[in-house]
């Protein structure tokens, strides 16, 4: 079976072979080749063990779908003996000759979380799924976890490659000699050399992510030195609580409880981060399976037609919808309670540390602006701007 392999194949391979390790974790720049080295080790692994059920999850099947699979499909059929292998379109399955199965899924079926049986698991950009639905897969898997990352901030996963039977391998773009070479000079581009600096390319951010593949920090960063706390620990706080919500059809609907210790911090808790246009009911539905408090305030986007909407309908279902006070400077009095306040969130609300680490001012010709990049990935966030400057307004709090 002849394959182009890189180092970082080779890496990964030899760990499984030791059997030393159970979890085999992947951190580098993109265009490393981790993802693809363990898409091969996947398809080697299928051919030569008979009966073995191997599984790739992501946090929703839908972006399992549209990023490992799609690499699959355009690579697979390109090797040796694919057309004996079928490929369930709807369940998306590859199942082969030998009764092996490579299954496409998403950590957002909760049913098949708690009940899932493998004996090889994948975990692709792991770190936007809860520890507690890694643990799940992971005490049913029988023989050894791959885990591939891009770097970001701190992660539950640093405890883990503590143990004695994890390893970490660590790529970059250097350790794969197929990457294009368009994308290699791009990548070399970030280097902070005197040529690339005069060329106003270099970049100490982007050269240590993409280049070094190594954890950094955004110099524009909007919001630092928030800390995490447990699911346990929030609930346990004994104040008040109050909800806000930010709509989205296609884009993710984003629902966070927060609450205020009474002086300047402020605690947060995602419970909801889902777009509507996937959930199998209502909105108002999705609540209700939460165990959503119907009389609490919710404090609510209504900045568009499809917002108002919404709105109306969790009113006609019986929700104390607060429309959120929007405007001119109404994104920036939000980010500047934040700013001046404490904040903590809740370790299970990865979607809303992952906003945290990436929300950043824009920046125009090296000078930066009082105004958020890309506001495409924010939704939870914006929930917490919206129930922080309601809260500070209609307490008539100084902060």
């Amino acid at each position: 079976m002849k394959i182009n392999a890189t180092p970082v194949f080779e890496k990964n391979w030899n760990a499984l072979q030791s059997g030393k390790y159970k979890y085999v974790i992947n951190s580098g720049s993109s265009r490393s080749s981790k993802t693809f080295s363990i898409l091969q080790i996947f398809w080697i692994l299928a051919w030569t063990n008979p009966r073995t059920k191997l599984a790739v999850f992501r946090n929703t099947k839908k972006d399992c779908k549209d990023t490992v699979l799609q690499d699959m499909l355009k690579y697979y059929p390109t090797l040796d003996n694919y057309d004996a292998i079928k490929f369930n379109k709807t369940e998306s399955v590859f199942t082969f000759p030998n009764g092996s199965t490579i299954n496409i899924e998403g950590t957002d079926d909760e049913l098949k979380v708690h009940g899932y049986h493998s004996d090889y698991l994948w975990f692709n950009e792991f770190y936007k799924m809860p520890k507690e639905t890694f643990d799940q897969l992971d005490m049913r898997c029988s023989v050894a976890v791959f885990m591939d990352y891009n770097p970001v901030g701190k992660l539950w996963s640093d405890d883990l490659v503590k143990q004695d039977n994890a390893i970490l391998i660590h790529s970059t773009f250097k350790d794969n000699p197929f990457v294009p070479l368009e994308q290699k000079k791009k990548i070399l581009s970030y280097e902070p050399t005197e040529y690339n600096i005069q060329q106003n390319t270099a970049s100490d951010y982007l050269w240590t992510v993409y280049g070094l593949g190594l954890k950094a920090e955004k110099p524009n960063r909007i919001f630092k030195n928030w800390k995490v706390m447990t699911d346990m620990e929030f609930y346990s706080l004994p104040y008040q609580s109050y909800y806000s919500t930010d709509f989205g059809l296609s884009a993710p609907t984003a629902n966070i409880e927060f609450k205020f210790d009474g002086d300047k911090t402020f605690f947060f808790h995602q419970r909801l981060y889902k777009p509507i246009n996937e959930m199998k009911g209502t909105l108002s539905e999705e609540f209700d399976v939460l165990g959503t408090i119907k009389h609490k305030e919710n404090i609510c986007d209504s900045g568009n037609e499809l917002n108002k909407e919404e709105c109306r309908k969790l009113m006609n279902a019986g929700y104390n919808v607060i429309p959120a006070v929007k405007g001119a400077g109404s994104i920036n009095t939000g980010i500047d309670t934040l700013q001046k306040c404490n904040v903590y969130y809740t370790s299970s609300s990865i979607d809303l540390e992952q906003e945290y680490n990436e929300y950043s001012w824009k920046v125009y010709k090296g000078i930066q602006m009082d105004v958020p990049e890309d506001r495409s990935n924010d939704h939870a966030l914006d929930c917490c701007r919206m129930g922080a400057s309601w809260y500070v307004r209609t307490r008539g709090l100084s902060i």
